[in-house]
């Protein structure tokens, strides 16, 4: 996707790993390693490759996908100089069950908003194509935007981001089309001290609130474990809460 190739050579600088959000995560899946040692994870829309490599440095045994190749050959490069094993693909969510089988992982996470570039219809069928290819008892993270609370309150868009060397910053405009339930993102990287845009870019995401995306949830054969408002696994709060994260249990 051009945006996220645009986009890739600045992404560590607006999104940085998040060690609450890796605290988080890690939480979820490792009383999984009580059981045993090798515990298989797949990073769903993994960027960069952040996550991935974190997550390998804390023992588990990883596999992620992006669907962006300079993505991809960013992580991989990343991940030679981070000294772990871990198998980067170029995918697309819709084609998981294309490169791996079924009951081939412990654990899945899908971070950063990605669900959301999906349809509300692929997105039910995604969670269930993701079902089949965890172990029984696997667990699922989701983190996207809270939805509720951008559509309640009628928001334009999300906080602008400042790369952590001040260099550029991350504006992110949001245009609801009611009629279609899409969300247009409206992003420009800027140069934060000549103010000159580096680039500008336009995408469709679908917004998911938390009922529908429980509901989704359990029609793919999961059971909803918990909800939080924050990386930091504060309670979740309709018109508070900037993300959403849910966790579930494959029954």
């Amino acid at each position: 996707m051009e945006f996220y190739s645009d986009f890739s050579k600045n992404y560590d600088k607006i999104f940085p790993l998040n060690d609450k959000k890796l605290e988080l995560i890690d939480n979820t899946f490792k009383n999984l390693k009580e059981k045993r040692e090798d515990i298989k994870l797949l990073d769903v829309g993994c960027g960069t490759g952040n996550y991935s490599i974190a997550l390998a440095k804390k023992g588990y045994q990883l596999k992620a996908f992006d669907i962006d190749a300079e993505m991809i050959s960013l992580a991989e490069s990343k991940m030679k100089e981070s000294r772990v094993n871990i198998d980067f693909y170029r995918l697309g969510m819709m084609h998981i069950k294309e490169k791996f089988n079924s009951s081939s992982f412990d654990g899945i996470y899908i971070i950063g908003n990605v669900l959301v570039h999906l349809s509300q219809t692929k997105i039910n069928k995604f969670l269930k194509l993701a079902a089949d290819i965890l172990n029984d008892n696997g667990k699922i993270f989701i983190q996207i935007v809270n939805y509720y609370r951008i559509l309640e309150m009628d928001l334009n868009g999300l906080p602008t981001i400042y790369s952590q060397d001040n260099l550029v910053r991350f504006e992110r405009d949001y245009r609801y089309q009611e009629q279609e339930n899409i969300i247009y993102f409206i992003t420009r990287l800027i140069d934060h001290f000549e103010d000159k845009i580096l680039s500008e870019n336009k995408i469709e995401l679908y917004p998911l609130c938390k009922d529908e995306l429980e509901e989704y949830l359990t029609e793919a054969g999961f059971e909803i474990k918990n909800i939080y408002g924050s990386p930091n696994g504060d309670q979740y709060r309709e018109l508070k809460s900037i993300p959403l994260i849910m966790t579930a249990e494959k029954r």
